[in-house]
């Protein structure tokens, strides 16, 4: 038997899955560094009224989300989409609150 010398015993498993994420991460960071700078390189390329929003674009946008929110249908489906998680955890500490029977051991 080897001994440890106070190493965390990692498997090749975790090694591949560390891999993955660090890959993701680094891969995220890459493309927001990308955006930002090329953000920043067109800023100074857009002149200053090109970019106009009119003052009632948000009421406007507003209003919008206000009608889709009173629809029944949709107001059902949002509440269902939002319970649906929160029941289950629910039942998941019912559960967690039995005893397990001994056939399972």
């Amino acid at each position: 038997m080897r001994k440890n010398k106070g190493r965390i015993n990692v498997t090749q498993h975790t090694k591949n899955m560390m891999r993955k994420i660090s890959l993701w991460v680094s891969g995220a960071g890459a493309a927001v560094i990308g955006l930002i700078g090329a953000a920043a390189a067109h800023a100074q390329a857009i002149p200053a009224g090109a970019l106009s929003v009119p003052t009632s674009t948000v009421s406007n946008l507003l209003a919008s989300v206000s009608n889709v929110f009173t629809d029944p249908g949709v107001l059902g489906l949002v509440i269902i989409a939002a319970a649906l998680p929160i029941v289950f955890w629910f039942a998941r500490q019912v559960i967690g609150l039995l005893p397990k029977s001994r056939a399972a051991r």
